[in-house]
Protein backbone atom coordinates (compact mmCIF):
# COMPACT_ATOMS: atom_id res chain seq x y z
CA UNK A 1 0.00 0.00 0.00
CA UNK A 2 1.16 3.17 -1.44
CA UNK A 3 1.44 6.13 1.43
CA UNK A 4 0.24 9.11 0.33
CA UNK A 5 1.62 12.71 1.80
CA UNK A 6 -0.68 16.02 1.69
CA UNK A 7 1.39 18.40 0.33
CA UNK A 8 1.71 21.95 1.83
CA UNK A 9 0.21 24.66 -0.32
CA UNK A 10 -0.10 28.51 0.21
CA UNK A 11 -3.60 29.48 -0.39
CA UNK A 12 -4.62 33.12 -1.54
CA UNK A 13 -7.94 34.41 -0.60
CA UNK A 14 -9.27 37.94 -0.86
CA UNK A 15 -11.02 38.81 2.50
CA UNK A 16 -12.88 41.70 4.32
CA UNK A 17 -13.25 41.91 8.03
CA UNK A 18 -15.92 40.86 9.79
CA UNK A 19 -15.86 43.02 12.36
CA UNK A 20 -15.98 46.22 10.16
CA UNK A 21 -18.33 46.56 7.60
CA UNK A 22 -16.40 49.20 5.68
CA UNK A 23 -13.38 47.99 5.89
CA UNK A 24 -11.87 47.15 2.28
CA UNK A 25 -10.64 44.07 0.49
CA UNK A 26 -7.42 42.58 1.66
CA UNK A 27 -5.40 39.96 0.07
CA UNK A 28 -4.43 36.71 2.63
CA UNK A 29 -2.06 34.28 2.66
CA UNK A 30 -1.83 31.29 4.53
CA UNK A 31 0.28 27.82 4.36
CA UNK A 32 -1.75 24.60 4.61
CA UNK A 33 -2.50 21.28 3.12
CA UNK A 34 -5.96 21.72 1.94
CA UNK A 35 -8.84 24.42 1.32
CA UNK A 36 -10.85 23.64 3.95
CA UNK A 37 -7.89 24.06 6.55
CA UNK A 38 -6.75 27.31 5.56
CA UNK A 39 -10.02 28.71 5.52
CA UNK A 40 -10.64 27.01 9.28
CA UNK A 41 -7.45 29.24 10.06
CA UNK A 42 -9.18 32.55 8.81
CA UNK A 43 -12.62 32.00 8.15
CA UNK A 44 -13.21 33.34 12.17
CA UNK A 45 -12.02 37.02 11.78
CA UNK A 46 -12.72 37.45 7.69
CA UNK A 47 -15.32 36.72 5.16
CA UNK A 48 -13.31 34.96 2.20
CA UNK A 49 -13.00 34.74 -1.25
CA UNK A 50 -10.88 32.06 -2.87
CA UNK A 51 -7.84 33.79 -5.28
CA UNK A 52 -5.32 30.87 -5.83
CA UNK A 53 -3.46 28.42 -4.57
CA UNK A 54 0.70 27.77 -4.94
CA UNK A 55 3.22 25.15 -4.09
CA UNK A 56 5.57 25.14 -1.63
CA UNK A 57 9.01 24.97 -3.40
CA UNK A 58 11.69 22.92 -1.12
CA UNK A 59 9.69 24.16 2.11
CA UNK A 60 10.46 27.86 1.25
CA UNK A 61 7.61 30.08 2.56
CA UNK A 62 7.89 33.49 1.96
CA UNK A 63 4.55 35.73 3.53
Amino acid sequence: MIEQKHSTKIYLFASVLRSDTKSHPIMQRVKATSEKEARRQLSRNYVLLFAGCLPVVSGVYHA
